[in-house]
């Protein structure tokens, strides 16, 4: 009985992304289960207009559009500059390529959490 009192109440505390589609939102990755997060460098995600993203992608900025409908988000046509930065250059591909892969997401309180079905990818928090 307790359990499923914990579920309902997670439930309450989690929201579809509507809050992303109807205004523009900017996040700051701060979780990247599996991967290490580099400390010298940021990526950020910028949700505009509910369907166009950008950001930095630790070293390059980037852009692309997005397709949100209730849980389900879709990133695609990611493009980004090409400055040749070493030390950070391997995460940046992978970033790229995780945001691709990405199917689903939540938002719940200051966190955006970005799955691969139901493989968590992605943890950004609200930028201020």
């Amino acid at each position: 009985m307790i359990a499923l009192l914990v579920v309902f109440a997670l439930q309450a505390c989690t929201k579809d992304l509507k809050l992303i589609k109807q205004q523009d939102t900017k996040w700051e990755l701060s979780e990247w289960p599996g991967k290490t997060l580099p400390t010298a460098a940021k990526a950020t995600l910028n949700i505009t207009g509910g369907n166009k993203i950008g950001g930095k992608s630790f070293c390059n900025t980037y852009g692309g559009s997005a397709v949100i409908n209730g849980n389900a988000i879709q990133f695609s046509k990611i493009f980004g500059t090409k400055m040749y930065c070493e030390s950070v250059g391997d995460a940046e591909n992978k970033y790229y390529a995780d945001l691709e892969k990405v199917t689903a997401g939540k938002v719940s309180g200051n966190k955006l959490y970005l799955y691969q079905n139901e493989t968590l990818l992605l943890v950004f928090s609200m930028a201020q």
